[in-house]
Parts: structure tokens; sequence; C-alpha cells
């Protein structure tokens, strides 16, 4: 079963998490989300599909509402 961690960090504490869980999932890669940003059509071909994000102020940060919208 193929996983897809796609994750957004700016210290780094979220990229660390998204490394973690790849060497603890079999059959898991994982994907900047700020590397995306400017692809109009996103596809996953993960079975089980991950975000990881910093939540800013009680909700997620104004990239991930963008990258989510346009993830197909």
């Amino acid at each position: 079963m193929s996983s897809e961690i796609y994750y957004f960090s700016g210290t780094g504490n979220s990229l660390h998490i998204a490394k973690e869980l790849q060497e603890r999932i079999p059959e898991t890669i994982y994907k900047p989300i700020v590397n995306l940003l400017n692809q109009d059509d996103l596809k996953t071909t993960g079975e089980i599909v991950g975000f990881i994000f910093p939540i800013h102020l009680a909700m997620a940060p104004y990239p991930i509402k963008i990258f989510l919208r346009s993830l197909t």
C-alpha cells in the first residue's frame, strides 16, 4: 500500500515529522507543499494521503488552504 505525505514546514519541525513517518511506514514518500503550489493540476497517487503542517492562530496556514483547493 503506497502512502504520500505532503508537508509544509518553516522551522523544520514538520519536515522532521514527515521524515520520521517515512521511516516507519513502508512505501511512503514525502513531498514539500511549497514546491507544488504553482502547479495547476495536482493529483495524488498514494492509496493513503497525509498532511503535516503547523497550526497558525488555530487554523491552517494560507499556503495549505491554496494547496488543498487545487488537489484532486
